[in-house]
């Protein structure tokens, strides 16, 4: 019971202080900046909240992953962009004020479409396995109350006390790491009996889909005709995700380690994803200028 207690609870709690500190970063003029970017702004929407979720089906599908794992490869696919792409879009010499952007907006729009993709996965892959199950309308509001909310608390105090804002933002990004590396060591010993199975159905998943994601910013930035920095930034947006959020659903409402296992993974890769782009930005964005 206080193993339940302390996951029902005390997770979603943690998630809402991260994104208190996520919304502390966030001033009203960033959403302004929707209109001012718009082609860059709408591509990177559409690629990490639209198209990576289907690329996660079509993985899930095409590799023939188990239900639970393939439930938690579209999930982390559908969760929100991470603000960790701010600071890589930062290192990178991208362009910052187009990642609080879509960081922000893209935050929104995820409360929607994350629970669509996770159930439609759920209705297809499954296999009419019982085990998972996301209520759609219980999700939205899960979603609001740990997104939604705590963002416009976050953006309040910042109003109200822009100092102690810039300091608690910096301690609220290390609990968040904390709580990440939590999580996944949480769910590693939650399967430890399955670990070299679940890792070997997952892995190879998770891995192409990172690369699917900074396949699909460069490739279609390109396309576009973007510039190098808004390049970057985009692609660092779509391979970034709160993966936190996945492993929130996946654990307190869907009950299912294996399910948080592809989020927990992807938490860990993106990381070398986003120094790789940093390199990689660095460079082009240089020769360009």
């Amino acid at each position: 019971m206080e193993q339940s207690v302390l996951i029902d609870i005390g997770l979603p709690v943690a998630v809402f202080i991260i994104m208190t500190g996520i919304g502390m970063t966030l001033a009203p003029v960033d959403f302004h900046r929707v209109a001012m970017r718009p082609k860059a702004l709408i591509w990177g929407i559409a690629a990490a909240l639209l198209l990576l979720p289907l690329v996660g089906l079509s993985l899930a599908v095409l590799m023939g992953l188990p239900p639970e794992i393939a439930v938690g490869l579209v999930i982390v696919a559908a969760c929100p962009i991470g603000t960790t792409s701010s600071l890589f879009s930062y290192l990178a010499r991208g362009d910052l004020a187009l990642s609080i952007a879509l960081s922000a907006v893209g935050s929104l729009v995820a409360i929607a479409t994350l629970p669509l993709f996770a159930n439609f996965a759920i209705e297809r892959l499954s296999d009419g396995d019982a085990r998972i199950y996301l209520p759609v309308l219980r999700t939205i509001g899960v979603m609001i109350t740990i997104i939604l909310f705590p963002v416009i608390v976050g953006m309040g105090i910042r109003h109200k006390a822009p100092a102690l804002a810039v300091r608690a933002e910096k301690l609220v990004g290390a609990f968040g790491l904390v709580v990440l590396v939590a999580l996944i060591v949480g769910i590693g010993i939650s399967v430890y009996e399955r670990w070299l199975e679940i890792l070997v159905n997952a892995g190879p998943a998770v891995i192409a889909l990172v690369f699917c994601a900074i396949a699909l910013g460069l490739l279609g930035s390109r396309v576009l005709g973007l510039s190098a920095a808004e390049a970057v930034t985009v692609t660092l947006s779509i391979s970034i995700r709160n993966a936190a959020i996945g492993m929130v659903l996946a654990i307190t409402m869907m009950h299912s380690p294996e399910v948080a296992v592809p989020p927990a993974l992807f938490g860990l890769l993106m990381y070398a994803t986003g120094f790789g782009l940093v390199a990689y930005g660095r460079m082009t964005i240089k020769a360009q200028a």
